[in-house]
């Protein structure tokens, strides 16, 4: 017999037959039922009887769809490729909430986001809820992510993406009534953050009420490992499988990857990362000299604090985590792993994160060495992703490293969505005249197609923009929007550096309600902001699924923008930083999507 005694035998069958159930239940959703709820078998359960909204879809419809694809397990036997485990609350839960505590009025009357959310917090729970809750609880120890899933979230031709709140929790107090207190807090945070002014003003520019807008909650397992203090994956990304800033020899189709150390907060709110196509990882031209690595590499990161933290959390102060320099964990395992040490003395980078010195986040052991295979994963997955969704996709993703070298390392599948449909199929053509007679011209243009509806603009004025006061040109501009918004008057808004990040010194922080009537968008890369363009945020990703033309001008290249022409325009108005200018008639712009090339023409 293979067995030395019939418990070895017992404990093979036993260890079997639990495998089994877990590969059953793989991409079913399973009704919660506290006292049969198995956590370690039960990858998604749901409360409620109601939808599941976008995100939970998109797992239960990814579960399946890797569960046909049984090739993708067998081609990484080193790496545990799991979705993580995941509770959601239906949207019958927040329909109940809202009509127990009279909310409605939240939806269709104004309110400023704090008012919002003050309201919602003063409120009670349905009890059949907080009893599910409590025993869900009593099953589980780890840390926990409480995300949106509305019902017009990740819809493939309008996705709200990062428009509403998440919120993470330690969740290891030893007392059961703390930990249900800030989960419960967390949900009516993101249940507040249905009727906050940016998805409200997203929801005006598609058409859609807010009052059609209901919210499911994803509580899903964190991913990440502890250290010290402080609990966090060792890589976030974001992966996409078009790239629409593709420098040679890469090409749109192969798709384009944003990771970062830490969680995922610093990829999709645009902070600083690092960018690669999955088909060529050691090509990154940001990367080409040791200046230019030393200005672009990741300097902070996001860890949740899981010991010492207050009794109450910080959910108003970066939804509890919080920003740690990579100086300052440089002895905890990832930063080890995954990081260069810069020798001053010889001003070069060394691809080694155990020797003394500045940490500089290369990840040259993943995408140089192969100490993980990130970058052909992401391939294989992108085109499952691709194939099962019948359009280009956009997935969010970690992985956790383990120092031992017996234990599989984690790639977690985040969620997956659908990027923007193009709806603009026709061909368009830019000719030599037009070419010429352009007012700006750009090499990286997104979207197809013209637009002749857009006769203002407004600017950040080249000579008084200074990087330290981004945030108060983010109020400017919000003012300025808001008089356009109400004469109904799309604008061109040029200015430097990413739009939309939420790191002030790469680029102008606004938010969605800042710029709701923008009708196209100029992002300058110049000496003084030479950030990576915007492509894996949020904010960027809900500029283009509005049809929103996003233009990008690198300073001494072949683009180009006539500043001389635009500053001799006589000026609606004027204020500390910004310029709003009128013309006469309507310019006319034109991007070729196959090429990424622009012209604007004035008439």
């Amino acid at each position: 017999s293979e067995f030395s005694d019939g418990e070895e035998l017992r404990s093979y069958i036993i260890s079997n037959i639990h495998t089994l159930r877990k590969w059953r239940q793989k991409g079913v959703v399973a009704q919660f039922q506290g006292h049969h709820f198995d956590p370690d078998v039960m990858d998604l359960v749901k409360i409620g009887q109601g939808s599941l909204g976008g995100k939970a879809r998109s797992l239960a419809f990814m579960a399946a769809l890797l569960q046909e694809h049984p090739e993708i397990y067998e081609n990484y036997p080193g790496v545990n490729i799991e979705i993580p485990k995941t509770l959601v609350i239906s949207t019958d839960g927040f329909e109940s909430f809202i009509r127990l505590n009279r909310l409605e009025h939240y939806a269709t009357e104004d309110f400023s986001d704090d008012e919002v959310l003050n309201g919602f917090l003063n409120t009670e729970m349905p009890e059949w809820l907080v009893e599910d809750l409590k025993m869900y609880l009593s099953h589980v120890r780890y840390p926990l992510s409480i995300r949106s899933s509305s019902l017009l979230e990740d819809a493939q031709f309008q996705p709200y993406a990062g428009l509403y709140s998440t919120f993470m929790v330690p969740n290891n107090h030893v007392e059961l009534s703390v930990r249900l207190r800030h989960l419960i807090t967390a949900i009516k945070l993101v249940y507040a953050s249905t009727y906050y002014e940016a998805p409200k003003a997203f929801s005006r520019n598609t058409q859609k009420q807010p009052q059609e807008e209901a919210m499911a909650v994803i509580i899903q397992q964190m991913t990440g490992d502890i250290y010290g203090n402080y609990f966090y994956p060792a890589i976030s990304g974001v992966a996409q499988s078009h790239n629409f800033y593709p420098v040679p020899p890469m090409k749109p189709e192969e798709g384009i990857v944003q990771i970062a150390l830490g969680l995922g907060k610093t990829v999709v709110e645009g902070e600083r990362s690092l960018r690669f196509s999955p088909k060529y990882p050691n090509f990154m031209p940001q990367f080409s000299m040791v200046k230019d690595i030393l200005a672009n590499a990741q300097r902070f990161f996001y860890a949740l604090k899981i010991k010492d933290y207050p009794i109450d959390l910080n959910f108003r102060k970066q939804s509890n985590l919080e920003k740690r320099e990579v100086d300052e964990a440089e002895n905890e395992f990832p930063i080890q792993m995954l990081a260069s040490t810069y020798i001053p003395e010889e001003n070069r980078i060394r691809d080694n994160g155990y020797m003394r010195g500045p940490k500089i986040m290369t990840f040259a052991q993943v995408l140089k060495y192969n100490l993980f295979p990130l970058p052909q994963l992401i391939n294989d997955l992108l085109l499952v992703g691709r194939k099962g969704m019948g359009c280009p996709v956009e997935m969010e993703f970690s992985v956790n490293l383990y120092p031992d070298k017996d234990r599989e390392n984690d790639f977690f599948f985040l969620q997956m969505r659908p990027m923007v449909a193009d709806s603009e199929r026709f061909e368009v053509k830019i000719t030599d005249e037009e070419y010429k007679k352009a007012f700006c011209r750009s090499t990286q243009a997104l979207g197809n197609g013209k637009n002749d509806r857009i006769a203002d603009i407004v600017y950040v004025k080249p000579r008084d923009f200074r990087p330290e006061m981004t945030v108060q040109i983010a109020d400017e501009i919000g003012r300025i929007n808001a008089g356009l918004v109400k004469d109904s008057r799309p604008y061109l808004l040029i200015g430097p550096g990413r739009w939309g990040t939420a790191d002030r010194w790469l680029g102008i922080p606004v938010q969605w309600h800042n710029i709701s009537g923008v009708g196209a968008m100029i992002e300058l890369r110049n000496q003084m902001l030479k950030a990576d363009p915007s492509q894996g945020s949020h904010f960027f990703q809900n500029i283009t699924s509005l049809g929103i033309h996003y233009i990008t001008i690198t300073e001494d290249s072949e683009d180009f923008l006539d500043w001389k022409r635009l500053e001799s325009l006589p000026h609606i108005q004027e204020t500390t930083f910004l310029r709003q200018v009128r013309l006469d008639r309507p310019m006319l712009l034109k991007i070729d999507g196959k090429t990424s090339r622009c012209v604007i023409v004035f008439s």
